[in-house]
């Protein structure tokens, strides 16, 4: 991350962009295992957009519907 500061290039926007993204659609113990996160920092992501299990669950469950018809 500071080397790319040192050239200008902010990389901290899209890597928090990405996070929550992440974090909207996968809970936080797949979302840590998935890119080294420790697990009360992924948590934290993951409060952070308001997601929870139930709707990863709800997501998981739609997706299989829909690709079953």
């Amino acid at each position: 991350m500071r080397k790319l500061t040192a050239l200008g290039i902010q990389a901290r926007p899209a890597r928090n962009t990405t996070l929550m993204e992440l974090s909207a659609e996968l809970p936080a113990v797949v979302l840590s295992r998935l890119l080294g996160l420790h697990i009360s920092a992924a948590e934290k992501w993951t409060k952070e957009t308001a997601s929870t299990r139930a709707a990863y669950a709800a997501e998981l469950s739609r997706r299989k519907t829909c690709t079953s018809q």
